[in-house]
């Protein structure tokens, strides 16, 4: 590999938030750090985002060369808050219909709008997206919560039942250092990764089904050299507060079934809100 490609760097914001940079442009990934309390959500009260958590995490993580905030499908934990990331960098939102109505909502300007077409290249800088068709895993009591699309415009603050699914994508990412794939939701359709690869799996593992069929469709048949957790902490939390691991996530589990796979692929938690470099992969 040619010693001119820049490394890429990620920083985790929990959930299944993350920042991509290269030191020429950063992508964010589904941001969402207004971070509302369980009681909240299940009392079906309106979530205001939380523009001063938006604004503080801007700040942290550098807004000068943030130029696309991509949401991988449209439930408040993913959507909520990436209007104002946009607002905040002056970039453009990605994603489904129901996405682009979250923004709309938000007052966003058609030119910070962008539809995704499956399987259709954008490029980002020297980042190159392509958004592949995928399932939501059952998180809820086995079923997929708040199901549907977002039909019009939803101006907030709304209930998270408003924030239906939508079309739920993963996302891979080419680069001149390599290739990430971000797997956000849990499930999978079978066959989605057929002849695709990657070295680097942004895996989210709360509300999976089998875990052993999980790893063989996504990280295991993608290639992988490097697999990191993500969605796995407890989002009704602040950011503010220790991480806590969202209840029923089995990361023991999960952890134990991923060691059978250690020969080929090594598992990497990231601590959030740290800079990490991810590419290119060191292959050992």
């Amino acid at each position: 590999m040619s010693q001119n490609h820049q490394n890429v760097n990620i920083t985790w914001l929990g959930n299944a938030g993350v920042l991509l940079e290269d030191g020429d442009t950063s992508i964010l990934i589904d941001p969402y750090v207004s971070r509302f309390g369980i009681l909240k959500i299940a009392l079906g009260l309106p979530l205001p985002p939380d523009t001063k958590a938006v604004k503080k995490w801007n700040q942290r993580l550098g807004t000068n060369h943030i130029k696309a905030v991509i949401v991988s499908h449209s439930h408040f934990d993913h959507s909520l808050d990436a209007p104002y990331f946009v607002m905040e960098t002056d970039s453009v939102l990605i994603g489904s219909e129901s996405t682009i109505n979250v923004g709309r909502g938000a007052s966003l300007k058609p030119r910070q709008l962008k539809k995704v077409v499956p399987d259709q290249n954008i490029q980002v800088g020297s980042f190159t997206l392509k958004f592949i068709e995928s399932l939501h895993g059952p998180a809820l009591l086995g079923r997929v919560p708040y199901p549907g699309t977002i039909d019009q415009p939803l101006t907030p603050p709304r209930p998270a039942k408003d924030y239906k699914l939508g079309q739920t994508y993963a996302i891979h990412i080419s680069h001149p250092s390599g290739t990430i794939v971000h797997h956000g939701s849990a499930g999978f359709v079978p066959g989605m990764y057929d002849d695709i690869r990657a070295d680097v799996v942004l895996l989210g593992i709360a509300g999976r089904g089998n875990t052993q069929e999980y790893l063989n469709n996504v990280p295991l048949k993608l290639g992988a050299k490097l697999v990191i957790p993500v969605h796995f902490d407890n989002f009704f939390v602040s950011l503010d507060k220790k991480m806590k691991i969202l209840p029923g996530v089995k990361l023991k589990e999960f952890l134990a079934t991923a060691e059978n796979y250690r020969g080929r692929f090594e598992l990497k938690f990231l601590p959030i809100g740290e800079k990490t470099a991810i590419l290119p992969v060191n292959n050992k």
